[in-house]
């Protein structure tokens, strides 16, 4: 399973974590919304100590949850509630979104919007599809991501073949997002036999037909 330290390994963070220090970040004000109507909730994210800072209570209409929990246990609480097969390939989107961030020069990232679809599994243990959309709002001294805003709508009502679509935009001078990156992860086939994940983990190393053979 993806970890929350292979995470911040992916964002490009390679010592331990770090301790959240809210007076020395600019924390954005997040709107609470409390209609029952509301269909999104949003988030602070802080990379450098991988924990949410702030959550909105509109999460409670879309998930059942209370925003406390997100903020008191860490990250794994929020990676244990999504769906296995997404969980399975949220390592590949998140290698992908920061390989585009760090190709990108330092003074575009703030320009940047990063989209993806995922399951989520509601309080009721029902799963609901989340839009996710984020973009960076402060960085360490050499480019790291730390403060990230994030705003989760709720789509089930769209259907998207269980395929999880990422696409990356950047806001153009005209005030416009202009989508400049798109990648599609299809959903893993579990239904292999246990030697079958051995051939293809053997395969996926480089090793030939005769020396899987000779192995298995």
């Amino acid at each position: 399973n993806l970890s929350v330290g292979e995470l911040y390994k992916i964002a490009g963070y390679s010592n331990k974590l770090q301790k959240p220090n809210p007076f020395g970040e600019f924390i954005p004000e997040i709107i609470n919304h409390n209609s029952e109507n509301c269909i999104g909730y949003q988030g602070i994210f802080n990379w450098s100590c991988m924990q949410y800072l702030s959550v909105s209570n509109s999460i409670k209409t879309i998930l059942g949850y209370e925003p406390e929990i997100f903020i008191k246990k860490d990250l794994n609480f929020a990676l244990s509630i999504i769906h296995p097969s997404d969980l399975e390939r949220l390592r590949a989107v998140h290698q992908s979104i920061f390989d585009y961030y760090y190709n990108t020069p330092k003074n575009e990232r703030l320009k940047l919007r990063f989209s993806y679809n995922i399951r989520v599994r509601a309080n009721d243990n029902n799963y609901i599809h989340i839009l996710r959309q984020s973009n960076f709002m402060s960085f360490t001294e050499d480019g790291k991501p730390t403060i990230e805003y994030v705003n989760c709508t709720d789509i089930t009502g769209f259907s998207f073949n269980n395929i999880i679509s990422l696409t990356v935009h950047l806001l153009s001078s005209s005030g416009t997002f202009v989508l400049c990156h798109e990648t599609e992860f299809p959903e893993v086939n579990n239904n292999l036999s246990k030697r079958e994940k051995e051939v293809l983990e053997l395969a996926r190393q480089g090793y030939t037909s005769k020396q899987i053979a000779d192995k298995l």
